[in-house]
């Protein structure tokens, strides 16, 4: 029978080049071997493979047998711990140089990802000076900075229309006394410690007493936030029951009377005794946290 043998010749040099980069030194070297500057010969060959061509009948037969490949992926995963790393990469990548590029490009995407940001809510004058500027809160996205505002439209004396265009614009416009939010990046602190995470339902659940509500996501998003990850659901039923009671008491509200949060001398007391609730019960400010 006859049989299509393949003979492969590797022939290998090694030149060095300047470049600034791993890929443009490959581009040139190819350059300059298109261009015959390096020439490979007799004296830079390194071996050679002998194998059955795939051209050949049986070959063929044998790539198209599903279980001929189901053969091979099962010793090539077997194996996988013997092929060099050089191998690999060739398999992978096509040659040391695309590796190189796609890490480079996988470690800028990485940091792109842990980047914080932080969102600076300042007051300023009408013109939007930066010596005017004066930091009054420091929040996780503008749109709780914008709820910020939203709570305390009254002291501010805010306009829906112009907190909604705060929303749009990050700043509000035509007023004496304007507010303007700037976007930061957050520079990491270490971890404390190694905590295991909570999910959204810890954070997201709403503690109710009376006209009062609250979660512990409402007590992290305040401009001088809580840490509310030791907080048990018992205490946070105490903090908002003894809200709802002290705010009820300092207001003089009879029992068939409400709180009313549109009412700006009703938000300001809740919000104080609300804090020192949460005060009460030791709950500690992230900047006490050593």
């Amino acid at each position: 029978m006859k049989y299509k043998v393949t003979i492969e010749e590797t022939l290998r040099q090694t030149v060095e080049v300047e470049a600034d980069n791993p890929a443009l030194a490959v581009s040139q070297v190819e350059d300059d071997y298109n261009a015959e500057v390096h020439v490979l010969s007799a004296e830079d060959f390194v071996g050679a493979d002998f194998a059955l061509s795939n051209e050949d009948g049986e070959a063929k037969a044998a790539l198209g047998n599903p279980d001929f490949i189901a053969l091979v992926e099962k010793c090539f995963k077997e194996r996988s711990n013997d092929i060099s790393l050089e191998d690999k990469i060739r398999l992978a990548f096509g040659s040391i140089d695309n590796a190189i590029h796609d890490f480079k490009e996988h470690k800028d995407e990485m940091m792109k990802e842990e980047t914080q940001y932080i969102y600076i809510l300042y007051t300023c004058d009408a013109w939007h000076s930066e010596v005017s500027m004066n930091p009054i809160g420091t929040f996780s996205s503008l749109k709780m900075a914008a709820e910020f505002l939203r709570r305390n439209k009254y002291r501010f004396k805010l306009k829906n229309e112009e907190i909604e265009e705060f929303e749009m614009f990050q700043q509000t416009q035509g007023r004496d006394e304007n507010y303007h939010c700037e976007m930061t990046i957050l520079d990491p602190l270490p971890e404390i410690e190694e905590r295991p995470q909570k999910d959204d339902t810890f954070y997201d659940k709403e503690f109710i007493y009376g006209d009062s509500k609250l979660s512990r996501r409402d007590l992290e998003s305040l401009p001088d936030p809580f840490f509310t990850y030791d907080i048990t659901d018992e205490e946070m039923e105490t903090i908002v029951t003894e809200t709802d009671e002290e705010t009820r008491s300092r207001l003089r509200l009879s029992k068939d009377e409400h709180i009313d949060f549109d009412n700006e001398r009703h938000e300001e007391i809740w919000w104080e005794e609300m804090e020192k609730a949460v005060n009460r019960q030791n709950v500690p400010y992230y900047e006490d946290i050593d």
